[in-house]
Order: structure tokens, then sequence, then C-alpha cells
């Protein structure tokens, strides 16, 4: 709860509100009719158990192991001495997407506003919102399926992590994981109350290259939001339809981009564009790596900027080009190739479409 107010509070502030309305005023009389009326409305809250070390979750085919099949870590400690009840180490928390995604479609308030990306009219050489992006519009060619049913969603992802208990507390790194619906006009898409809170990674310490293990029911619903879709309910024209949703793309700082894609941001290798090809330099005196004067590649062949030998590397000029975007398929052959996953030729077209 807000302002760290206690349930015997919030009971003792409710019952004087309610003394104060007239005697027939319907105002509910504890935290727990509250809890009740606010699970009504479909939006439930899944607490799942996790190891300890962050190796699985104890979810789907996995929720009857006593034991972590990676790390061997027991499931539960026993607390008690007479009953010895199993306690979990460590819980997620998963808010799920589906439900969200038909409330906004069963409310007369946001309706409309899910279609605002394709009925708005679009500038020329202006963009005030992503559907108005050349990647926006690259995907609706790509997957013209998709794009014909502009009810479909767009869907924005955003993590990073926090120190609920300040820099005076003890250390505890905690990780939300927002889903934002791109469809929305931009008054409100980046609004709070349309940034759906989804995955709660508890700490105390960093996922780090384990964050996919909790992103694991996410990934399930929106494999079925892609591949096959949900029914859902129009309000505004009193029909069902086949709700589906795309993650178009993720919103993090660097370091966490490592943690989502799998390339390592530090070292030599951390730019995820040149990756092998990256032209790093170890600095003599810190021993620090630098990626100083590696851009000039990305310039024009005829730039005077590569032929400039004072304001740069002293003595050097740039002649090679930059490297080669990478297709989907040669993404998937790496992959691949680290053992990973084993990559089909279903997956190496999707992900080539998609790039």
């Amino acid at each position: 709860m807000e302002n760290t107010l206690s349930q015997r509070g919030y009971d003792q502030m409710i019952q004087l509100l309610k003394e104060a309305l007239p005697e027939d005023n319907i105002m509910l009389e504890s935290y727990y009719q509250t809890k009740k009326l606010v699970r009504s409305l479909g939006l439930p809250v899944e607490k799942i158990d996790c190891c300890n070390s962050g190796c699985m979750l104890y979810w789907g085919d996995d929720e009857d192991l006593t034991s972590c099949k990676f790390c061997g870590y027991e499931f539960k400690c026993r607390v008690g001495s007479r009953k010895r009840k199993l306690v979990p180490y460590k819980k997620m928390y998963y808010f799920p997407l589906i439900p969200r995604l038909r409330r906004l479609y069963a409310s007369h308030t946001t309706v409309g506003d899910m279609r605002w990306h394709h009925e708005h009219i679009q500038e020329e050489g202006v963009m005030r919102h992503p559907s108005d992006s050349e990647a926006w519009k690259h995907f609706n060619e790509n997957h013209s399926f998709f794009a014909a049913e502009p009810r479909n969603v767009r869907l924005g992802l955003c993590t990073n992590g926090f120190q609920p208990f300040g820099q005076l507390g003890r250390k505890y790194s905690s990780w939300p994981v927002i889903v934002t619906p791109y469809n929305l006009p931009p008054w409100m898409c980046m609004k709070e109350a349309y940034m759906f809170l989804t995955v709660i990674v508890p700490g105390p310490t960093n996922p780090k290259q384990k964050i996919d293990v909790f992103l694991q029911p996410l990934i399930k619903e929106l494999t079925l939001l892609w591949e096959e879709g949900v029914e859902a309910f129009d309000i505004s024209k009193k029909q069902n339809f086949q709700l589906r949703a795309a993650l178009m793309w993720t919103i993090n700082d660097f370091p966490t981009y490592s943690m989502l894609s799998g390339w390592s941001t530090a070292g030599k290798l951390a730019c995820p564009y040149c990756m092998e090809e990256a032209q790093s330099l170890r600095l003599c005196h810190g021993g620090k790596t630098t990626w100083f004067d590696s851009h000039r590649m990305f310039l024009d062949q005829h730039h005077l900027f590569r032929k400039d030998r004072k304001n740069f590397l002293k003595g050097q000029t740039v002649k090679r080009l930059p490297p080669a975007l990478r297709t989907g398929e040669e993404i998937l052959n790496q992959i691949s190739e680290l053992g990973l996953r084993k990559v089909t030729e279903e997956d190496a077209q999707v992900v080539n479409s998609r790039l």
C-alpha cells in the first residue's frame, strides 16, 4: 500500500469516511472488501516460486519440482518446529497482459483511442508518434495480415533496476518490467495508467544474464498473441474480434540492453552493431577499453574526416567500410553455433522479415 499505511490504518480511515457520509451510502468497510472488489475487475496477479539463484521458475511443467534442476538448490525452506511448513525462498510477481489488453477494448474511454494510430492524419516529414516512423511502416509492409486489423496492438517493453530501500537502506536490486501499448495517441501512451507493470523480478541481486528466466510467462503470452491471438470484445462496435499483439521494440539503457539481447556490452566486443569487427583500443596508462576514432568508417568515402591525420589518431587515415548489416538468418545461425537454441527455418524467416 502507498504511504506505508497498514491494513488496520486503512480500515480505520474507511470506517471514518463511511460514518461521515449519509446513512444510505455504499462505501466499503474494510481492506478485505476493497481487495474483493478490485479482484472482480478480472486483472489477476500470479505469484510464481523461483530458484534462490534465479536458475529456473517452478512454473508450468516444473511446478511440482522440489529442487532446482540446474543448481540442485532446494525449492523451499522449512519453518516451524511442529508443522514444518514449507516456505519458498524467493517469489516473483507476474501480472498477465492479455486481460489488460482486453480491458482497453471493453471500456468506452479507451476503445476509440486504440485505433488512433491508424485513423490520425499523418503529415509529410513530421513524426509525432511511432506510427509515423519508417520502422512502423516497414513492419506493416512485411506483416500485412497483422496491419489489416487496426485493433491489433503494438507493444514496447522497458525494464531497469532500482533500489526500493533507497541509498541508505540495505542493498536490494528489484527489476520491474513494463509493457506499453503504442496504439494510443502520444498524450496517452506515456501516461502512468497505460504503462502496464507485468513482471517484478525479485532481488536482492541483479538478475544479469538470467533475466530471461523471469520473462518466461510474458514471452509465452506474447507468443500466443502473435501466433494465434485471443478473442476480445470491442464495445464500440458491439462485436468480438481476434486480438493480436506484436512486441515492436525495447527501451532501456546500454547495460540492460546486454541483459535483454544476450550480447555483452562490456569489453572489446561491446558494440552490438560491429560485433566481432569492433575497432576498440586499450588505453596505455589506464588500461580501459575505448572506441575513440572507431566512427570514421561510417562516414562517406570522400568525407574529409577520413583523411584527417591530426584531429583523430595521429598519422592515421581510414579507408575501411562499416560492417554489413546482418540478416536475421545470420544472427540465428550465431545463436545456433553457441548451442543456446536449435534454430529452425521458420525462426529464420520470422526474424529476417522483422529486420
